[in-house]
């Protein structure tokens, strides 16, 4: 039975906050229900040792529920992951990750921001191109398991007002909300 008149939905708050060595094992798991080739613990270790890579944890309450991760170069930016747990994906916990990741590259001086996405990955396809995101080639046979072309994206007026407006307008959709 769905909420009805008096009863009252509170959808949780998820926090975003730096991940940190404690966060690996979470992430990980997280990694392994959603890639067919997640990131070793090694790996995982250095990208945390890396100043030029910033990760950030999803939390709900106590638990993560996904994370993102960038990777300076210049005044570049490059996303070099996303996932949510797939009972949270479509719940807008990677747009509001990935806000909080270009809103921290933008203070650290970034003026554009690349990544690629699977061809075949339609709905983070829709996650970019809402942040702004274009596309603007493609990688043939960049990805495997099962092999898909790469979509390379940018956006590139990252310090921009239209889209700071634009990440306002994202994070207006992503908070959460009372229902009655």
């Amino acid at each position: 039975m769905g909420p009805g008149r008096g009863h009252t939905v509170v959808t949780p708050v998820i926090g975003v906050v730096a991940m940190a060595a404690d966060h690996v094992d979470d992430v990980m798991r997280i990694d392994a229900a959603v890639y067919a080739h997640p990131w070793s613990r090694a790996l995982w270790d250095r990208e945390l040792a890396d100043s030029s890579h910033v990760h950030l944890v999803a939390a709900d309450g106590g638990a993560i529920v996904g994370h993102a991760g960038v990777m300076y170069v210049l005044d570049e930016v490059h996303v070099t992951t996303v996932a949510v747990v797939p009972e949270c994906q479509g719940t807008g916990i990677a747009s509001k990750l990935l806000v909080a990741l270009l809103d921290s590259a933008v203070a650290a001086g970034s003026t554009a921001a690349t990544l690629e996405v699977r061809a075949a990955g339609r709905r983070a396809q829709r996650v970019y191109s809402r942040l702004g995101f274009v596309p603007v080639g493609v990688r043939r046979g960049y990805y495997r398991d099962p092999a898909d072309d790469g979509i390379v994206m940018w956006l590139f007026d990252l310090r921009s007002h239209d889209t700071r407006e634009r990440f306002d307008r994202v994070e207006a959709d992503t908070r959460p909300e009372v229902a009655l």
